[in-house]
């Protein structure tokens, strides 16, 4: 990775880490207040809620991406068009978050008494919630393309002033309201007020400092069709994305029903926890990578996307082996013993799925970045005709268990998948001696951690202050050795002005 690119890559990282460390350090000790306050019952019709929210991308029609990958070209350019691309995003994503709303707002007499299991108690609240919910998807939906607009913009520091108080507020609101016994109808009001709150801060900051003109409605269609041209595949992949990544979560509810998918998302949740440093890395690289494959080429792309899997690798390896280790007390101790006994399995599969994941965003990365949208999309197709029935079958013979298990399946598919097309499409990164060392010395490195984290689990059910010994040992010298080994001098200083960078952001 050359040391430009190296540079910004760390900045940018280090600012977008911050903005989803904190909200995620608060969902840690937030998150178990909502769950004890709710129930699993209630907790499940919530996180029913979550999902619909996280699944509103698929009505962006690719735009969010393209927006990312037209506001990098054009400013990397230089060019004037910039301030259309901005509105065209914005005016399209907040029409398609009106016509997702109404389609969720009529729907949910359909959703809460036929599609979910929900007691017939709990129908009427649920129906509320749904109906509340839909006012949030053109609220998130044009937020999310400020967003991309300042991301493509490589304006992270604005985007993570933005996106820290917005998504702290969006765990601890539901954990304050619920303790004090409000309904789930209740905390959607207050969220939609913050999130609200959180799109007209984002257009006035936009508005300043990428736009400088007062907004307006764009006089033609032209930037649009050439970023929906754009998107085209990418609409594709946007829309199957979300439904692929919640696709379980539907399944468990409407299967086992809200209880179980209460225990499913406490184990998701903790899992889930992890996905910050892939989600980080794409987010960082994607525009930087538009940038490079427009000025220095295909080799230097290769390069920073290598160097990321070897250090991503290093970086997820040790976290999601310790959370397999440790998963049911990991629950124990966060939510409580019920939620161990019911979903501790569940979570080892997902914490082997979060590793799988997160290397498979660096492909992901790089063909979006070198405009093959297409190829994800594709896969993607290929995906949804094997993962759809997949997963209802595994979650009918294994419960949550086995949802998990597919989320995972899917996880690998698209790490095996991804790194095939893109260097049958892109190339391979010449050859590299030094590279084939460092990787030989991490998967040495992380085989002696894996032999001390299995003993230390093992250890864990007859002495667990040796067995959390005997991991914090392993682990220490796992990352004296990663630190010394594995990175190149040029990665340790970026390592070392990134953790700068995020401590002086994060306060």
């Amino acid at each position: 990775m050359t040391a430009p690119t190296s540079q910004r890559v760390a900045r940018n990282g280090a600012l977008y880490f911050s903005s989803l460390a904190v909200p995620a350090i608060a969902a840690v000790f937030l998150v178990p207040v909502t769950i004890r306050a709710l129930g699993p019952t209630r907790f499940g019709l919530f996180a029913l809620a979550w999902a619909v929210a996280e699944g509103s991308g698929m009505f962006d029609f690719g735009l969010g991406r393209a927006t990312v990958r037209f506001v990098a070209d054009a400013t990397d350019r230089g060019e004037e068009r910039l301030r259309e691309i901005v509105l065209a995003s914005f005016f399209s994503q907040a029409a398609a978050g009106v016509v997702a709303g109404l389609l969720l707002f009529f729907l949910t007499p359909v959703l809460v008494a036929q599609v979910f299991t929900i007691d017939t108690a709990a129908i009427p609240e649920a129906t509320a919630m749904f109906r509340v919910l839909a006012l949030h998807l053109p609220v998130l939906l044009a937020t999310g393309s400020l967003r991309a607009a300042l991301e493509g913009a490589q304006r992270f520091d604005v985007s993570a002033a933005l996106r820290i108080p917005g998504a702290v507020a969006s765990v601890a609101v539901p954990a304050a309201l619920a303790a004090a016994g409000y309904s789930l109808a209740a905390i959607l009001w207050c969220l939609l007020i913050v999130r609200a709150t959180l799109l007209v801060v984002s257009a006035s900051v936009v508005s300043r400092t990428l736009l400088r003109q007062p907004w307006s409605i764009p006089d033609n269609a032209r930037t649009l069709r050439e970023m929906l041209g754009y998107s085209g595949w990418v609409a594709v992949s946007t829309a199957l994305g979300p439904l692929l990544g919640s696709f379980d979560r539907f399944v468990v509810g409407s299967a086992l029903g809200v209880t179980a998918l209460g225990y499913y998302t406490g184990a998701a949740e903790a899992a889930n926890r992890f996905l910050l440093i892939p989600v980080t890395a794409f987010s960082a690289l994607l525009p930087a990578l538009a940038a490079t494959d427009a000025t220095a080429g295909r080799d230097r792309a290769l390069m920073v996307t290598r160097a990321a899997r070897r250090q991503m690798a290093a970086l997820l390896f040790p976290l999601c082996l310790a959370l397999f280790a440790f998963a049911p007390a990991v629950l124990r101790i966060w939510v409580g013993p019920e939620f161990a006994d019911a979903a501790g399995t569940a979570l080892r599969i997902l914490a082997a799925g979060v590793f799988f994941n997160g290397l498979a965003h660096l492909p992901l990365a790089l063909l979006y970045g070198s405009n093959r949208p297409d190829l994800p999309a594709k896969i993607n197709v290929a995906e949804i005709i094997i993962y759809l029935p997949l997963t209802v079958m595994l979650v009918r013979t294994w419960g949550i268990s086995g949802a998990a298990l597919a989320w995972a399946t899917r996880c690998v598919a698209d790490l095996v998948l991804y790194e095939l097309v893109s260097r049958r499409a892109i190339g391979r990164c010449a050859d590299d001696v030094l590279e084939r060392e460092r990787t030989t010395r991490l998967l040495w490195t992380g085989g002696g951690l894996t032999a001390a984290l299995v003993a230390a689990g093992r250890l864990g059910d007859m002495h667990l202050p040796a067995a959390i010994a005997l991991m914090a040992l392993g682990l220490a010298c796992y990352s004296a050795l990663a630190w010394s080994s594995v990175l190149s001098p040029d990665e340790r200083r970026a390592w070392i002005g990134m953790l700068v960078r995020a401590r002086t952001s994060a306060s």
